[in-house]
């Protein structure tokens, strides 16, 4: 617990330091780093996810080439329906990413699991997406609505954030009550420095802090833990080793993507959430198999 605290200390600080920098670049600096951001650090926190799931599983060529092959299709899959039925899959990202950006956050506390527990964890992650969403409802809804071809409303988006808000405080009264008052003072600055950033940042820029800061890098350090037994500079320097070529790939697809579809503003936003999309549903199963053992 101690080394988890420090390092969420240290993310509040990266955090408006992240504030800091968007202040002092143009508006399309900001975009350009924070899709670079997602896609290298945010794609590449799953860049592991084969040695997860075998870590503790027989591995052969066999088994690792079945993985791969499913692994795979189920992207192409997500990656495909997005533009075949964009609003099931996107109601289905944002469902999935809510219970994983929760299930992330609250593994340190080693809660036992029930399903009272899942849709704590899946609440939790849903306000954090909607509240951004909210905050930022004019450019939300916008880009909602070119994704989707429809025509939302402003209380598409707040009627579930406070359903899910409500949901989140109920079920917090059962789920947490193993905690100490520390922990649950703890977790609820959280969420109010969240909300400040969130109220600061733009909606990009909110979501890449968020994607990146909160959920990716103790996403990471959570992996090299389960990997190596422990996180210190050597075990760090070898995830990275392992992340590299994950890491180049999402690169040259950025710069693939962005060279076609650079005078394509809504295609090319389209492409990146239904990429994000299909690499979330695999990733999440392998980090649930993780959180698991």
């Amino acid at each position: 617990m101690p080394k988890k605290l420090h390092l969420y200390n240290a993310i509040m600080v990266l955090s408006f330091f992240a504030l800091w920098i968007s202040i002092q670049v143009p508006d399309k600096w900001e975009f350009a780093i924070g899709y670079f951001l997602i896609l290298t650090i945010g794609v590449g926190h799953g860049a592991n996810d084969l040695k997860i799931y075998f870590n503790t599983k027989k591995n052969n060529n066999k088994n690792v080439f079945s993985f791969n092959a499913l692994y795979a299709l189920v992207v192409l899959m997500g990656f495909a329906l997005f533009f075949i039925i964009p609003e099931v899959i996107l109601v289905l990202f944002i469902l999935i990413s809510g219970y994983h950006f929760g299930q992330e956050h609250f593994e340190r506390y080693k809660i036992a699991s029930f399903w009272l527990y899942n849709l704590f964890l899946t609440s939790y992650g849903l306000n954090i997406i909607l509240t951004l969403l909210v905050i930022h409802h004019t450019d939300s809804i916008l880009i909602i609505n070119d994704l989707l071809k429809t025509e939302i409303t402003y209380s598409f988006l707040l009627y579930p954030l406070i359903v899910s808000a409500a949901i989140m405080i109920i079920s917090s009264i059962k789920v947490m009550k193993s905690l100490s008052w520390n922990m649950i003072g703890r977790e609820i600055f959280y969420l109010i420095v969240l909300y400040l950033l969130f109220q600061t940042a733009s909606l990009l820029w909110g979501f890449a802090i968020y994607f990146i800061l909160w959920h990716s890098i103790p996403s990471i350090y959570n992996q090299i833990a389960f990997l190596n037994g422990e996180v210190s500079k050597s075990s760090i320097k070898k995830y990275i080793i392992n992340s590299l070529i994950y890491w180049i790939g999402a690169l040259v697809f950025l710069a693939v993507l962005y060279y076609f579809l650079k005078d394509y503003t809504n295609l090319f936003l389209s492409t990146i959430i239904a990429f994000l999309g299909g690499i979330t549903f695999p990733h999440v199963f392998v980090m649930n198999h993780l959180h698991k053992k």
